[in-house]
């Protein structure tokens, strides 16, 4: 028996592994003993080689079994098909039987080596080597022959196995390295699809962003000219590499992710601080500047009336700055405080200056009611003084204007007499009046009989004048006639003189006789005159000043006592000046009070600064792909076939000697190299599944 070996692939876990088996060659006697090809020694089972992978950081072992399993069958019948020839041995061997044989096993090499070609191995066929055989050497060169087929047939089938091997290796490991890139490359991608997404929010709240890429490169076994399971291992390790590389990457940017989420929501919280303090300071100043405002508008008004009023009043600004905090730097819950604290001290600012305001309003109010009640009541007394005033003034300048323009004056008419009875028994008297308005006069004289006064004559007229003012208090007189009206005599008592011839006699100035009437004095009477006489006398006289005594009539009483008399008139310029007049001393104006009240400005607080706008790098990681599996090179065998040709036959009368022995090939003793070359060729031909005899009885194959 010859051991030779089937590869065969076994799966174990994700791995395919090889296993050889053994498959005996048999010499089969005459006696047509078969021997199946699917049973192996123990020896042979031994002989299978064993291989450990690790994968998934587990250790596989692979063994192989002696026998095809039925998942494994389908997958390797092609592989480990032989073929099975039937002939005879021995003398019973015929050239034609040889070169059936040979044919047949040449038919299988072929078979095996177009299944080898189809399974990629790189077949080249040599040169046909012709055989000539004869009925001598058939068994002979057909165990050559054979021999060699076992051997070439043996190569293809241990090329196409290897390259089915190495080929489904080479398919493990690609698939295997394309599952692990696709989900690592997924679970890398929505990693990197979540980091995109925050850093989109990120910006988006105005952070930036600085994005690196950083490429992770393990460092991955070298592939080149790696074939089956030293293949498989290496594509393992490396697979592992790359997972801990992605869960590396992964775990990075999530990391990332959550920070930079973490960063966006401190740097929104810190912006809304932001707007909140800013928000709270512009409410605060805008009701601020409201208030005080209104106070100052409040208190302009007052300015206004109070200097309308007649006070002096003058406006200073006071500028009042609080001591608040300095918020540059400030941010967050930081900011919001400060900024409630300077709020504060600004409200109060306010509050006081617009307090102060309306308490500088309050005190022009009274200020200005106390000062306009001491101008009214210096008003109302200047009021009065300026009417009295007015008054003398008026009265002064009416006076001044008749003092000037004044006719003013006075009449007076004087009677004398030249007589002798001035004094005595007899005494006498004249006297003359005048009306100073209508210029009438009337002159009186008595009668005197030197007992009693016995009658009185009244002898009236009217003396003519004009005056003229000469327009500064002078006056131009005109005596310009004398009216005599009527002269009556009443009379008192009888008349007890002897001499009773009484007679009465009125002369002009030149001494023509106006009237005249005689009479006895004891009766009464009353003569009409009507007679004028001119005078024409002018005189200009000044104020208080009197004009010359003008004699306007010449008067004879004649009795006893003759009394002579004239009768004279003169004018007195009565116009006075007037005296300038004494006004009344004003009364003393109230001064006007000076009042300074204050614009109060209260400076606002600063407005809070913008959080500084933080700057994030995040790292976007990509692993370097593993390298891929080479391709297995094609494996190459190479195969050449025999051209049997026949000679004529030959009897002979002896059986080859080699045939004899062939009842020991069961054996495994040292006697088994007895006839060593036929039992070569049969052993090659028994690894082909050949077994020479006439008789096809035995086992069937399965």
């Amino acid at each position: 028996m010859q051991n030779s070996k089937k590869y065969k692939l076994y799966k174990s876990g994700k791995l395919w592994v090889v296993g050889a088996v053994a498959v005996a060659g048999v010499a089969v006697s005459a006696n047509t003993t078969q021997v199946s090809a699917d049973t192996v020694s123990n020896a042979d089972a031994q002989a299978v080689k064993t291989t450990d992978a690790t994968q998934n950081d587990k250790q596989v072992q692979l063994t192989a079994s002696s026998t095809d399993t039925a998942t494994d069958k389908a997958t390797t019948d092609d592989a480990t098909k032989t073929a099975t020839v039937s002939s005879t041995a021995g003398s019973n061997v015929t050239q034609d039987q040889a070169k059936d044989a040979v044919d047949k096993a040449q038919d299988t090499v072929k078979s095996d080596a177009d299944t080898a070609s189809k399974a990629g191995v790189d077949v080249t066929t040599g040169k046909a080597t012709d055989v000539t055989i004869n009925d001598d050497n058939a068994s002979s060169k057909t165990n050559e022959v054979l021999s060699d087929l076992n051997k070439q047939d043996q190569a293809v089938k241990d090329a196409t196995a290897k390259q089915q091997a190495n080929d489904q290796a080479y398919q493990t490991a690609t698939t295997e390295k394309t599952d692990a890139t696709k989900q690592g490359q997924a679970d890398l991608d929505n990693a990197t699809s979540d980091l995109d997404k925050q850093v989109d929010t990120t910006e988006k709240a105005g952070i930036k962003v600085n994005v690196v890429v950083a490429q992770s490169s393990p460092e991955y076994k070298d592939l080149s000219g790696l074939e089956g399971q030293d293949l498989l291992d290496a594509m393992a390790y490396n697979i592992n590499l790359y997972k801990q590389a992605i869960a590396d990457g992964v775990a990075s940017e999530k990391a990332d992710t959550e920070t930079l989420a973490k960063l966006t929501a401190e740097y929104q919280q810190k912006q809304a601080d932001y707007a909140k303090a800013n928000a709270d300071r512009d409410e605060a100043v805008e009701k601020g500047q409201s208030d005080l405002n209104n106070a100052t508008s409040d208190l302009d008004k007052q300015v206004e009336a109070s200097k309308n009023a007649g006070l002096d009043v003058s406006v200073e600004v006071s500028k009042v700055s609080p001591k608040y905090k300095d918020l540059a730097g400030l941010e967050g819950q930081d900011l919001l405080d400060a900024m409630a604290y300077n709020l504060d001290l600004y409200n109060k600012a306010v509050a006081s200056g617009v307090a102060s305001e309306k308490a500088d309003q309050a005190t022009l109010v009274k200020l200005t009611a106390e000062y306009q009640k001491q101008v009214a009541d210096y008003e109302a007394q200047k009021a009065a003084v300026d009417k009295a005033n007015a008054d003398k003034k008026a009265a002064y300048e009416k006076a001044l204007e008749d003092y000037m323009n004044g006719t003013n004056h006075t009449t007076s008419m004087t009677a004398q007499t030249q007589t002798d009875a001035s004094s005595g028994q007899y005494q006498t008297f004249m006297n003359a009046t005048v009306d100073q308005t209508t210029g009438e006069f009337t002159l009186e004289h008595d009668m005197n009989d030197g007992v009693h006064i016995i009658g009185h004559g009244v002898l009236k007229g009217k003396v003519n004048w004009k005056i003229v003012s000469n327009g500064d208090g002078t006056e131009t007189v005109t005596i310009s006639s004398i009216e005599l009206c009527s002269y009556t005599y009443t009379n008192a008592y009888q008349n007890q003189a002897v001499n009773q011839n009484i007679n009465f006699h009125v002369y002009d100035n030149d001494g023509n006789e106006l009237f005249s009437v005689y009479h006895d004095g004891n009766r009464t009477f009353s003569k009409t005159i009507n007679k004028t006489a001119q005078i024409n006398k002018t005189f200009k006289i000044s104020p208080n000043e009197t004009s010359p005594l003008a004699q306007v009539l010449v008067v004879d009483d004649n009795w006893i006592w003759n009394t002579h008399g004239q009768v004279s008139t003169q004018i007195k310029n009565t116009n006075v000046a007037p005296k300038t007049p004494t006004y009344e001393q004003d009364p003393v104006k109230p001064t006007a009070p000076k009042a300074t009240v204050h614009h109060v400005q209260v400076v606002a607080p600063e407005k809070g600064q913008a959080p500084a706008v933080p700057v994030a790098s995040v790292k976007k990681v990509t692993v370097a792909d593993m390298p891929n599996a080479d391709k297995p090179q094609p494996q190459t065998v190479e195969v050449h076939y025999y051209n049997i040709k026949k000679t004529p036959k030959v009897e002979k009368t002896e059986m080859p000697k080699a045939v004899e022995t062939a009842s020991i090939l069961p054996h495994t003793n040292a006697n088994e190299s007895h006839g060593g070359v036929l039992l070569s060729a049969m052993a090659g031909l028994a690894s082909l599944g050949l077994a020479f005899g006439i008789s096809k009885k035995g086992k069937k194959q399965n």
